[in-house]
């Protein structure tokens, strides 16, 4: 009898929709300590390489290309072959690719294997989205998106909280093969956990079948949309931000205060602590307001253009280490934790049938910010000769958004 009812039970009413959270911001922690070790590590690299402040933001650049197409690719495959399969492929490569980078001993050899990171990472994101919204209902989807994306600023936690000792004491490659067991025991652990509810009936979408789109299709659908279109504007603004944030917070701090790396470490963990703690709680919030995941998505975008007004002042009028902790957290809690309401309200615009094919759209898009912008901050602040015009020039992106924003969002609300 108990199995009939656990049979008959909707996913989002069983216990075990916990369990499948808890594995996936698992394995999202561990995948994000690959992408987010680098801002730790970055300036370790600089020092060995004698790269320039548009170098450091190459490296960034070099691990995030490959998910450009990598996330359109991995969205379909979503689609056809469920999450465990495509997120522990993932993990494997990632966790291969940082061995290697642990191994290599030029230049050449390390923006390599940084690419063959990227090609991993781009199953983390969408396949962990993914099997959250199969497994909540609406009312809890914010809050349990929130939990599952916290895992991307928590990898930087662990990031800055191992990687800077492991780098002074051994090295930073030695930082890289730490973080290859940490990647590949979070995938494992997600195979050994994850079930999709498509073995209780719901069958992926097979290419052949009539209701298949191509993506083409599919990306021009989406494109055509009012919410899809503000959705990712909002998405490439706020990435923007949490881009630069991550790679030149602590570069910022060194060149404006003398601080030494390891204590802007101390500040990036900080601002990954305060900004998983924004995506549960902005996520969360989310779930309960009118038009929830459009009014946070524009309310964390005010709350950067406060975060970097006090990250560009306080260090300028009273360079207080509380006050510069409370800079860098408040930040974090904004710059982070839009993305846990951006995602939902992704999920919400799409096809259910086609989720995963539009979350690879929807994050593909972001990914080209991620790419382009840290070279640009980064050649900026070279020719610029400091940070205040790089940063002017991003607090001008935001306002831009919510410019649009106040236009768009009342019309896409009625539609």
């Amino acid at each position: 009898m108990a199995s009939v009812r656990a049979t008959l039970e909707r996913p989002e009413d069983r216990p075990y929709r916990w369990w499948v959270l808890a594995a996936a911001m698992t394995a999202q922690t561990t995948a994000a300590v690959s992408t987010q070790g680098i801002g730790v590590l970055g300036g370790f690299i600089q020092a060995d390489f004698g790269l320039t402040n548009a170098g450091v933001g190459a490296l960034a650049g070099v691990l995030n290309v490959a998910p450009v197409l990598g996330l359109l690719f991995v969205g379909a495959w979503l689609d056809q072959a469920g999450e465990r399969l495509v997120i522990g492929t993932g993990a494997f490569v990632m966790g291969l690719s940082m061995a290697a980078t642990g191994l290599v001993t030029g230049l050449a050899g390390l923006l390599v294997c940084l690419l063959f990171v990227g090609v991993g990472y781009s199953t983390a994101q969408p396949g962990g989205s993914k099997a959250v919204f199969h497994w909540f209902a609406p009312r809890e989807r914010g809050l349990a998106m929130g939990l599952r994306q916290a895992g991307l600023p928590l990898g930087g936690v662990m990031a800055a909280a191992l990687f800077p000792g492991i780098a002074n004491d051994l090295g930073w490659r030695s930082a890289f093969l730490a973080g290859a067991g940490v990647v590949l025991a979070g995938g494992a652990l997600f195979c050994l956990v994850y079930h999709s509810p498509n073995r209780e009936g719901r069958a992926a979408l097979p290419v052949g079948s009539s209701d298949f789109i191509p993506m083409r299709s599919h990306a021009r659908a989406l494109l055509a949309l009012p919410a899809f279109r503000l959705a990712a504007f909002a998405g490439v603004v706020l990435i923007t931000l949490q881009t630069i944030a991550l790679m030149f917070l602590a570069l910022y701090y060194r060149d404006s205060l003398g601080m030494p790396l390891t204590l802007g470490a101390v500040h990036l963990l900080l601002m990954q602590l305060a900004g998983a703690a924004g995506r549960i709680v902005l996520a969360a919030l989310s779930d309960r307001i009118a038009r929830g995941r459009t009014v946070m998505v524009a309310a964390t975008a005010v709350g950067c253009l406060t975060g970097l007004v006090a990250v560009g002042l306080v260090p300028a009028i009273d360079p207080d280490p509380v006050l510069l902790y409370a800079a860098s957290a408040w930040l974090g809690f904004f710059g982070f934790g839009w993305y846990g309401p951006w995602v939902a309200w992704i999920t919400e615009i799409s096809p259910h049938e086609r989720l995963g094919t539009t979350l690879g759209i929807a994050m593909a898009i972001n990914q080209i910010a991620i790419v382009v912008t840290p070279i640009v901050f980064g050649a900026l602040v070279d020719a610029a000769g400091g940070y205040r015009l790089p940063g002017a020039v991003l607090m001008g992106v935001i306002a831009m958004y919510l410019g649009y924003a106040s236009l768009v969002a009342p019309r896409v609300s009625r539609s």
